[in-house]
């Protein structure tokens, strides 16, 4: 599921990050974020932080898009 919002001044959309630092903007859950994370990083992707496991039980990684918008990935591990 993702949630959009429409914002009326688009001066206003900026990446999550640059009002609070280490925020990303959309989690995507996944079945297989080991898969997911090398085939990014063949296609060229910028990976904004390496895959590891995370203390809240996903293994996850990040991206960022052209827009520097942060995107994480992550699959559950417990």
């Amino acid at each position: 599921m993702i949630l959009l919002a429409f914002c009326a001044d688009a001066a206003r959309i900026v990446p999550n990050w640059r009002n609070v630092e280490m925020t990303w903007d959309a989690y995507i859950r996944v079945d297989d974020a080991d898969a997911l994370y090398a085939e990014l990083q063949e296609r060229g992707a910028i990976i904004d932080y390496t895959i590891y496991d995370a203390p809240h039980g996903f293994r996850e990684f990040g991206v960022q898009d052209l827009d520097d918008h942060d995107i994480a990935f992550g699959q559950r591990t417990t």
